[in-house]
């Protein structure tokens, strides 16, 4: 009675005392408190304060990729977000030195335009002008600024919001300027006409990036943006070209995809050992638009002989392809279109009036019907496969077209770029990347910077000449206009200032020129020693997009890298590989996931955007089947270990929202972990007084050197905080999750906790109770630690629960590190394993035969089994049968030979290794037999997924060898040892089934014999 009034006593002072938390995890309850606690860690006193003799220390420095400021975040955000926060919260943990991640926004030049285009429809830009259009891309910008800002927040990441960036920001802007005209004046940045990526719908020049390439096979109707009709693409066009060949009539048939660029052929290429064309070296033929226009024939070794008649026209001034064999053969260069992608034809053209200002796939129409009526149609043919360049902006395809442009000579900053990967001055992870790196950048090209947008940074070049119609101009770099005039003055000394016409270049840069000086931009100073930082972390996708162009720059203005290592992360897929997109309905809203929704709000979401009611229809079809209840809420703390649970190396992640579920009963195993040692197992340990504040290492591990048990789980602890702290060095942040989760939930909560409820709740030895629940509770704290970096909200919860704020922020304790391991005794982990395997199989095989509490278990071990293994199974007996819930379960030492068992008609010996078994001895009834059978054949099943699994793996094994992918075929080989060992133990087992229903069988033919 005395205790049970000190308990109740007790709960009553913790209930009054302390702040309850709920039954279960909830998320919205206490996550936003954090987020907001989080988004100041820069400004209040959340981070700790380094030791002085730290802090000197070259810091951890990371640059986060800025979001487009075009809409709101997907899970490729949240993924990268997750990264940057657990390595900043594992490196401030370790109290080395200060750790830092500025997060940013980037203007976007193209995709924002775009959408604010769409926004102020259907008035034009134009109607409204540029400085108005301009003030609608910042009011739209600003908006989602804050939107993205919130969203971030949300995700509860350590980033250095009080200096937040974006990529319009007036230092920015001239940071921008100020490296454009350096480069310009190194003679690196230069005016030409090259070949470039047009968007007829833009009016505007796009990057690599934002083309995506559609395959056609054969032939297919196409809608394109501005254009009233489909247009059929995949077919083969055969043309003939007169050849000039004095009195004769001979022809060539040329095969063409795009008839209508005939009007800009500069010359007819076929393949030097191609036979049929031998004869016509040195010979030239007739544009059929124009016979006064003579076209080379050339030999090129890079014609395809099985193209078509293996004889192509060149229109260099509309293909890339042509326009490298125009450069290489020195042919003219022409082009037929205007930014419009309508027909642009000089005045004096023979079919001026009939072609000029056609739009483009008008013209093909009509360019055919002229073929025809002049005889030089000569068929046409379904080609199998094609591929189409398509403006991911906006739908259209893109035109190749020759322009002049601005474009940066990047031939010696590639080479050096190249080069310092070689020996690890700029490291690249995973290491497979840089097999691509160097493709990218041994095969460089210049780079076009300039766009023809309004939305953007400006190009500091002043168009300069003596009057608005002269030819004979000069383009002056300068900071401003005034600067300008005064450089003007300087070219021009003999002319008035007010005769010298001064404009700026109306275009604009690229966007990734600005991104790509992000870290010189904002960490480059002399005096500092965040730059170079310490890592980026982004997608591979735009490895030379972004990356390595910001390298190249880096390199190129301060002679440095900007950062010491890039860590490639692979892009998130829906769970069949498919690239995530709205029209597709698989694309998923992080902030869906935190907070939840229910499926009616989805589809209302679909309802109200921009996609057709075709694409409508199919989304809602895709979600009704993924999420036919909506989402449940996991909180941003589920949705960061949903993420990082997945291996970031795999370059296509597949992400599957099925695992929202197990998520959520996750971190609510964790919550009621927590719960059931602070409130039950601790409940008369005084665990919050300060004495137990500083308890270390050392002391732990002299309470549990005279229990078994206790110096397991320890021990395997401190092996744990080894493999974390190894996996978070290399990124591998799934290898952590899954060794934390098999460590917390298995070992901890599945094994040891149970164990432990024994000698709290027998009460018969007040020093082993007391040093168990001292285990406890040291062991909470210390997973607490270990899981900050990956559930960074939940764990200063139950930390702040935990010590009432008494130790300040969990973020303030050191991050353990594995201790010295030779203390580890190899048959502690022997025994606890072998009492974990009977556990496991016991507890299943009395699940699977309904065994009563009182069967007869006999735990056979043979002869090969050392004395002492077998002892100290025996001296947890009575663990085992508590756990279990077999009273009658019992050990037998013997060999088979003289095993004296009173078994019953049907025995079954369950296999745990090649020395100990587990015995039932089984009631021969029905009800045994049935469930002997539906286990055989539920164990055949199994076998065979095992091998299947087994036949992908070493397909996947194949395929990885092929591809010297080392890293890949390592996990794919330790995968493979797994299902071995799987496979051995599952058809072991089903032997000893199958064995069981044949002794069944003749059980069953005996007692038949005996009735009759």
């Amino acid at each position: 009675m005395l205790i049970k009034a000190f308990l109740l006593n007790r709960c009553f002072q913790r209930f009054t005392t302390y702040r309850w938390l709920s039954k279960t995890h909830q998320p919205a309850l206490f996550e936003s408190k954090w987020a907001a606690i989080f988004a100041n860690a820069t400004t209040n006193s959340y981070l700790p304060s380094l030791p002085h003799d730290k802090q000197h220390e070259k810091p951890f420095v990371m640059l986060f990729p800025p979001p487009n400021v075009t809409g709101n975040l997907h899970l490729g955000h949240a993924l990268t977000t997750c990264i940057h926060d657990s390595l900043l919260r594992w490196y401030t943990m370790q109290q080395k030195s200060y750790a830092r991640c500025v997060p940013g926004y980037d203007h976007a030049g193209i995709a924002t335009q775009v959408i604010v285009e769409k926004h102020i429809a259907p008035k034009k830009r134009e109607e409204i002008g540029r400085e108005n259009f301009l003030q609608e891309c910042y009011r739209w910008s600003s908006t989602y600024r804050q939107t993205i800002e919130t969203q971030l927040k949300r995700l509860c990441p350590l980033f250095d919001w009080s200096n937040a960036y974006f990529t319009m920001d007036e230092h920015l802007v001239n940071c921008v300027r100020d490296a454009f005209l350096r480069l310009y004046d190194d003679g690196l940045i230069y005016r030409d006409r090259r070949i470039v990526n047009w968007c007829c719908q833009l009016r505007s020049v796009v990057s690599d990036i934002e083309v995506d390439s559609k395959e056609i096979n054969g032939r297919q109707k196409l809608f394109v943006p501005g254009y009233g009709k489909e247009i059929e693409l995949g077919v083969l066009y055969n043309v003939a070209y007169k050849i000039i060949d004095g009195e004769q009539e001979k022809e060539i048939i040329v095969s063409t995809t795009r008839p209508e660029t005939i009007l800009a052929d500069t010359g007819i290429a076929v393949h030097p050992l191609d036979p049929r064309y031998a004869s016509l070296k040195n010979k030239f033929v007739q544009n059929p638009f124009d016979p006064q226009d003579r076209l080379p024939i050339i030999f090129d070794e890079n014609v395809d002989q099985n193209f078509g008649t293996g004889a192509v026209k060149l229109t260099p001034g509309h293909d890339a392809f042509d326009y490298t064999l125009a450069i290489k053969h020195h042919l003219q260069i022409r082009t037929m279109l205007n930014d419009q992608g309508r027909v642009q034809l000089q005045s004096n053209h023979p079919y001026y009036q009939e072609l000029n200002d056609l739009h483009r796939y008008d013209a093909r129409e009509r360019v055919l019907q002229i073929l025809e009526k002049q005889g030089l149609r000569r068929g046409e043919q379904e080609q199998q496969k094609m591929i189409i360049p398509i403006c991911s902006r906006t739908g259209d395809i893109i035109e190749p077209m020759v322009k002049e442009q601005w474009f940066l000579d990047t031939t010696e900053m590639c080479r050096q770029a190249s080069s310092i990967v070689d020996d690890d001055t700029l490291k690249l992870t995973p290491s497979s990347k840089r097999k691509v790196w160097k493709y990218w950048l041994n095969n460089n090209r210049p780079w076009c910077l300039s766009r023809q947008l309004w939305w953007g940074h400006s190009i500091p070049m002043y168009h300069c000449s003596i009057n608005t119609k002269s030819n004979d101009y000069k383009w002056i770099g300068a900071k401003s206009l005034e600067e300008a005039r005064i450089k003007a003055a300087q070219l021009f000394p003999n002319i008035a200032a007010d005769s010298i016409h001064i404009e700026q270049d109306q275009d604009v840069l690229d966007t990734w020129f600005s991104s790509g000086l992000l870290p010189v931009s904002l960490f480059y100073n002399k005096d500092s020693q965040e730059f170079p930082t310490t890592l980026l972390d982004t997608g591979y996708d735009i490895m030379f997009f972004w990356v390595a162009r910001m390298v190249m720059l880096s390199l190129k203005l301060t002679n440095q890298v900007p950062f010491h290592e890039v860590l490639f992360h692979g892009l998130i897929c829906d769970p069949n590989g498919k690239k995530m997109s709205k029209s597709l309905g698989n694309i998923i809203d992080p902030m869906d996931v935190v907070d939840g929704i229910s499926l009616k709000s989805l589809q209302t979401r679909l309802d109200q955007s921009h996609l057709s009611r075709t694409e409508i229809e199919r989304a809602k079809r895709i979600q009704a089947t993924q999420y036919p209840s909506g989402i449940e809420p996991i909180g941003s703390d589920g949705l960061r270990l949903c993420l990082l649970s997945y291996d970031i190396y795999q370059q296509s992640i597949r992400f599957d929202p099925t695992q929202f579920d197990y998520v959520g009963r996750y971190c609510n195993k964790f919550w009621n972990a927590y719960k059931y040692v602070t409130e039950f197992a601790l409940i008369d340990m005084d665990f919050r007084h300060e004495k137990f504040s500083n308890i270390t290492y050392e002391q732990i591990e002299n309470l549990v050197e005279n229990r078994l048990v206790d110096r397991w789980i320890f021990y395997e602890l401190n092996r744990t905080i080894g493999k974390v702290n190894d996996c978070l060095k290399d990124f591998t942040f799934h290898l952590a999750i899954n060794r934390l989760r098999d460590s917390f939930l298995k070992d901890f909560c599945d094994f040891y906790i149970e164990f432990s409820k024994i000698p709290i709740k027998q009460q018969s030895n007040q020093t082993t109770k007391a040093n168990v629940q001292l285990l406890l509770y040291y062991l909470l704290k210390q997973y607490l630690i270990l899981y900050h970096p990956f559930l960074p909200a939940l764990t200063e919860e139950l930390w702040h629960d935990l010590t009432q704020g008494k130790q300040g922020y969990l973020i303030h304790q050191l991050y353990p590190t594995m201790k010295d391991t030779q203390k580890i005794n190899h048959m502690d982990s022997e025994v606890v394993q072998m009492i974990r395997l009977i556990f496991k199989n016991s507890t299943s095989f009395k699940q699977i035969l309904r065994l009563p509490r009182d069967s007869d278990v006999i735990i056979h071990f043979d002869n090969q089994i050392s004395e002492d293994l077998t002892k100290h199974i025996e001296s947890y007996l009575t663990e085992i049968r508590t756990i279990t819930r077999l009273d009658k379960i019992r050990i037998l030492r013997s060999t088979s030979s003289d095993t004296n068992l009173h078994q019953s008609k049907l025995l079954f010996r369950d296999y745990i290794n090649d020395n100990v078994e587990l015995i039932f001895n089984l009631n021969d009834d029905k009800q045994t037999r049935d469930l002997v059978e539906k286990h055989e054949e539920r164990l055949s099943k199994q076998l065979d997924k095992y091998n299947d699994d087994l036949s992908i793996s070493e397909v996947t094994t194949k395929f990885h060898q092929e591809n010297n992918d080392m890293e890949s075929i390592e996990r794919e080989r330790h995968r493979r040892e797994i299902l071995l060992e799987e496979i051995k133990l599952t058809q072991r087992r089903h032997e000893r089934f199958v064995q069981l229903a044949k002794k069944r069988t003749i059980i069953e033919k005996k007692n038949k014999k005996q009735l009759k």
